[in-house]
């Protein structure tokens, strides 16, 4: 079985340049996997989940109707 790395929402905070409040928002509404409940809440993140989030659209407000 391979050895598969897995991040913490400090270490992908770090990688990505971002703040931590920002990693854990994005996990909370994109089904990252976890460990624990409630505020314990500890995000295991895998190569794939942090290059979904490197591709997020960053644009601030609400989209433009079309």
């Amino acid at each position: 079985m391979p050895k598969v790395k897995m991040y913490t929402n400090n270490e992908v905070a770090e990688i990505c340049g971002c703040s931590i409040p920002t990693v854990v928002g994005y996990a909370q509404k994109n089904d990252i996997n976890f460990v624990g409940n409630g505020r314990r809440k500890i995000f295991i993140w895998f190569d794939e989940d942090i290059e979904r989030f490197k591709s997020r659209n960053t644009k601030r407000g609400r989209p433009r109707k079309v």
